[in-house]
């Protein structure tokens, strides 16, 4: 794994996608524009919503950013440990109708693992999936992954507030039993350590939050009521 500065990292991640076509999309004011729902900014793709709901048409389907975000929603962990931040940017690639999963993995695990880009061993990354997204857990054994590598989650669904959401897959790095003699466990049961550290999450953003849904165990059941026909692979 390259030793990098975030300066390099982003600027890393910019030619990256830059290199697969998609254009850069600035930074948004952390004060939301005609957002009703947001205090402020508090994500990469909440900046996208507009795009995302049809009232925005981007200029390319495919976008890339380094979205300067505010988080308080797990505030509490602020200066208890060395990962949780109020303030930060976070890098985002997008896709408005042109590729949806399958290229989206692709895109990410050459990003991590290639030696012209992050150059992580594949044998130290780990994947979280959501249960019932047997297509993600799949495409992560066409890639390569091993099964050992690829843990169920059932936290492994992304929303907040009202918009685009939908299951997600997280990247974990083992940064090996030094840091701790520890299972993957750790990862499963979201218990803080310093051993598996979280270097990505990919939304699949196929559904639309509502405000006004009712609420069921399941969000995939909770959402079926305003679910966006997901884009095709």
């Amino acid at each position: 794994m390259k030793k990098l500065t975030s300066n390099e990292i982003r600027k890393m991640w910019l030619d990256f996608f830059a290199s697969k076509g998609h254009n850069i999309e600035e930074s948004s004011s952390l004060v939301p524009n005609n957002d009703p729902t947001l205090l402020w900014i508090n994500s990469g793709v909440a900046a996208m919503k507009k795009y995302f709901d049809g009232s925005g048409k981007p200029a390319n389907p495919g976008m890339m950013n380094s979205q300067r975000c505010i988080r308080t929603n797990d505030i509490e962990n602020v200066g208890v440990t060395a990962r949780h931040q109020t303030l930060f940017e976070m890098l985002g690639f997008f896709s408005i109708g042109d590729y949806f999963r399958k290229e989206a993995l692709e895109y990410a695990f050459e990003f991590f693992k290639s030696d012209k880009w992050l150059d992580i061993d594949k044998d130290l990354l780990y994947m979280t999936v959501y249960p019932d997204d047997h297509e993600t857990y799949d495409f992560w054994l066409k890639l390569g992954v091993e099964p050992s590598h690829l843990i169920k989650t059932t936290y492994n669904f992304w929303e907040i507030g009202a918009g685009p959401c939908g299951p997600c897959t997280e990247l974990f790095y083992d940064r090996g039993i030094e840091y701790g003699d520890i299972s993957t466990d750790y990862i499963k049961d979201d218990i803080e350590n310093d051993r598996f550290i979280e270097i990505g999450n990919i939304v699949l953003s196929q559904f639309n939050a509502s405000n006004d849904l009712p609420r069921t165990d399941s969000p995939f059941a909770q959402l079926n009521g305003a679910s966006l026909p997901p884009i095709p692979a």
